[in-house]
């Protein structure tokens, strides 16, 4: 029998109908229950600095929704196995008002402008930044997986990272995300994500007008918000300071080079092999030629075996060594001049990249373009250690809520455990198998404030007995199973 033959074309999503859903919330708030119960405060609280920095994110909110922040963030670090949003709620204790946390929720979706400022001054707090230094960006997009025709701005999109069973689609949401690269003294390049914002399908887009008054906008156009963002925000705390942006390829387009150039932004990417380049203008064009007069071929200079350098730079924490080539060129990507780079690799492969500023120096261009994989370590520690994308929540405010809550506390975990030792956060004593010496995951990072909390809870508690160490010890072995 014959096989189907796979299409190439991007499947459309298709729902049955059902009935209307027997949970409504307007039905249940003009009943009010009299003994309904207000949470104030979670079973385990946060503690330490992870309660300064939540707090500074609860003063942007309104006082009358912004204290169940903290509560929710608290059943974060607590909530295991699927971490929907009535996991987090469960592990913080939420009562009787679960509605209003849900109500919360989008509240931190639409002020999730306003958020992230605060996120970012926290960020920029930490590490003061100097007249004269550099900041390094990167940005890239990632998806979620939904389920559910009920979900709002959930389309089909490309999946970057099929698993066996994984097809080369999925329906979910799409999220264009913007990460500050922070270098730290042993763990090398670390991503500490500042915002995202949600890409919708030109065809999903006419539901949420309905009811938003959504609008399209590619993922460039979100890009160009986000970098348009930044810059305000910088700017606002008084900070005047080079910013460099590193992408992938698919960002290597002009609709969004020429509007970040424009808030001068030095943007390094990945460039494509058959671009078209040229020369530089004759000496003698008096400005009147942007581009020369003979096209570059990569292909040919990468091919060709005479001009080949060899350099040293840091490349994910180690020190490798490889050939190159740079010279500068004339693009239709920006309209003016860029440096190239090509790399040669180890197994005879060679990549192109470029940069828009043509004094860059070939060592920090690469450095840049390699310190790039921590937005994409980000991305896989988001959706695994916090569970981004599995909360469940169907409202677009919600979804857009709930990435950024996990987000945000994947760059306040980072904050707070950046100046601590490694033995403060790992202790494989337990595992004779693993490598006491391995690099601390963001995993362990936020198992260490999650025991911290339930420390300050429990062992607190505990009466001053003769067998008082005993009990802490039987204590500190439960608190350490159930993190």
């Amino acid at each position: 029998m014959a096989k189907n033959k796979r299409s190439k074309k991007r499947p459309q999503p298709r729902h049955k109908k059902h009935k209307k859903s027997q949970h409504d919330k307007r039905e249940r708030l003009q009943r009010p229950n009299p003994k309904r119960k207000k949470t104030t405060n979670a079973k385990a609280p946060l503690t330490g600095a992870m309660l300064t920095a939540v707090a500074v994110l609860q003063a942007v909110m309104d006082p009358r929704t912004g204290f169940r922040l903290a509560i929710i963030i608290a059943g974060m670090f607590l909530a295991d196995e699927r971490r929907t949003a009535s996991a987090w709620f469960v592990a913080a204790g939420v009562q009787d008002d679960w509605d209003r946390f849900y109500d919360c929720l989008k509240s931190v979706g639409r002020t999730s402008a306003k958020l992230a400022t605060a996120v970012l001054s926290l960020v920029v707090q930490k590490f003061s930044p100097e007249f004269g230094d550099r900041f390094l960006l990167a940005m890239d997009d990632s998806p979620t997986s939904r389920y559910g025709k009920h979900v709002e701005g959930a389309g089909v999109h490309h999946n970057p990272t099929p698993g066996p069973a994984d097809g080369e689609w999925l329906y979910g949401h799409n999220w264009v995300a913007l990460a500050w690269l922070e270098t730290h003294p042993v763990w090398e390049v670390i991503a500490l994500p500042l915002r995202s914002m949600l890409y919708v399908r030109k065809v999903d887009v006419p539901k949420l007008a309905e009811k938003y008054d959504w609008e399209f906008r590619t993922k460039h156009q979100l890009g160009v918000e986000l970098l348009a963002w930044f810059m305000q925000s910088i700017r606002a705390l008084g900070i005047q300071v080079k910013v460099w942006l590193v992408v992938d390829g698919a960002y290597a387009v002009r609709p969004f080079l020429l509007p970040v150039l424009k808030m001068g932004i030095v943007v390094v990417s990945r460039l494509r092999k058959d671009a078209c380049l040229f020369d530089l203008p004759p000496s003698g064009s008096h400005g009147n030629r942007i581009y020369g007069m003979n096209r570059i071929s990569l292909a040919k200079r990468a091919g060709h075996r005479k001009g080949w350098s060899t350099i040293s730079y840091h490349c994910r924490g180690v020190e490798v060594t490889r050939q190159y080539k740079t010279f500068l060129a004339t693009s239709r990507l920006i309209s003016g001049e860029i440096r190239v780079v090509i790399l040669r690799f180890e197994d005879g492969g060679w990549a192109p990249h470029f940069c828009t500023d043509t004094s860059a120096t070939v060592r920090d261009i690469l450095e840049a373009v390699a310190a790039r994989w921590p937005i994409e370590e980000h991305f896989h520690d988001v959706k695994e250690v916090w569970g981004a994308g599995q909360q469940q929540v169907r409202n677009v405010w919600s979804n857009i809520g709930c990435w950024h809550l996990n987000q945000w506390l994947y760059t306040l975990v980072e904050l707070c455990c950046w100046d601590m030792p490694q033995s403060e956060l790992t202790d494989r004593r337990d595992r004779p198998w693993d490598n006491a010496a391995r690099r601390p995951s963001h995993a362990d990072r936020r198992r260490s404030i999650s025991r911290e909390m339930l420390h300050k809870k429990f062992l607190a508690a505990l009466p001053s007995t003769p067998n008082n160490r005993k009990i802490q010890t039987l204590v500190e072995a439960l608190i350490a199973l159930a993190t």
